[in-house]
Order: C-alpha cells, then structure tokens, then sequence
C-alpha cells in the first residue's frame, strides 16, 4: 500500500515527528568528526521537518542537503532552519541525480515499502562513490503487532544481505540514547557503511 505522505503531514498524523534531531545524532557526529568535517556533499533523504539535517550542517564544512517527497515537510523545515551550506528539495530518492560523500539515513529505509529495498540500495550505490560513507539509524522493530508499516522493520542480517555486496560495514552498535517511544532491545541499530569500488563488489 502506498503512502500520501503530503496528506500525512497536512493532518498531522506524524508519529515519526520528533521535534528534534535523533538523540543519539550528536553523539556520532562527535564521535566520528573527522568523518563529517571532511565530507564535502551530504545528502539527508526522508528529512522531513529537517532537523538531523540541521544538526549536520552544524559540523560539516560541506552542503547539506535534506530531501522529501513531501512539499510540506520541506517548507516546514526551510521555514525552522536556514544557514550557509543548507538547502531543502522535494523529490524522489529514487529518481536523485547527484554524488555524495555522506548519506545520513534515520527514518528513510523503514518507510519505503519492502519491496524497494534493493531499489535503495542500489540508489546508495549510484549517489555515494567509492570510499564514500552511508551512515544509518535504522529502525529495526517498529513493535507496532498487528499493524501494518510504515515503518517495516527488519533484521542486520536482512541489512548485510542487501548492502554487502556494494558496501562493507565498518561498524555497528545500538544507539547510546533514543526517543522515548524506542527504548527496548534491538529496537534501533546505528551502522556506518563504506561504499566499496565496484571492482570489488560481490558478484
């Protein structure tokens, strides 16, 4: 089933709307500086109201720029944040023509139907070039029983399979801090991907 994600915001049925950047964003943005500092394009999918994309823009040297389907999210957030080195756009990741050194997922994969996976994959593939970096917040256990997604959950062994053969994993650990709604074990995993030069993709 698809989603009207414009409709979604425009009633405010929004559960994913947090008024902040994921708690555990400026953790690793501190823990990993040296990754954002040099990252000189960064993309930020699913921004919605934009604010792990504002949040970025505060450590990188480089553009950031968040990206939605939505025309309200993004007016909302051209509206909330603004700076050098920012912008906003509406759009369809899977259509996106670009190169970017840093893809900052949080609430994007969990939200595209099952099926699309391998289609986001291979846009990562597509917009990060090798040595490039994709770093994630996923949303493993939406613990929503009965309930269809959005948000999907999935498995790391589900997230190895689609991404291992263009991407290495360079790291995973469950999030230090989350939303209230997330806490639980194996709820959320932050993984760090690097895009492998396609010589070495797994055939």
């Amino acid at each position: 089933m698809s989603v009207d994600w414009s409709e979604r915001y425009r009633t405010g049925e929004t559960p994913w709307e947090k008024g902040e950047p994921h708690p555990e964003l400026s953790f690793l943005l501190s823990g990993h500086r040296g990754l954002m500092t040099e990252a000189r394009s960064v993309l930020v999918p699913g921004c919605g109201f934009g604010h792990d994309a504002h949040l970025i823009s505060s450590v990188t040297r480089g553009e950031v720029l968040g990206l939605d389907l939505a025309e309200e999210a993004i007016d909302e957030a051209g509206s909330r944040y603004s700076g050098e080195g920012l912008a906003w756009t509406t759009g369809d990741l899977f259509q996106w023509e670009g190169t970017y050194d840093l893809v900052f997922e949080h609430t994007c994969f969990c939200a595209i139907p099952v099926a699309r996976r391998p289609d986001y994959v291979s846009t990562m593939a597509r917009l990060i070039p090798a040595g490039g970096h994709l770093l994630g917040i996923f949303f493993l256990n939406p613990d929503h029983e009965g309930e269809e997604g959005p948000p999907f959950g999935v498995t790391l062994d589900e997230l190895k399979g689609f991404f291992g053969g263009t991407f290495e994993m360079i790291w995973s650990q469950p999030p230090s801090k989350t939303f209230e709604g997330r806490k639980g074990d194996g709820r959320e995993l932050s993984i760090l991907w690097r895009r492998v030069p396609e010589r070495m993709e797994k055939r």
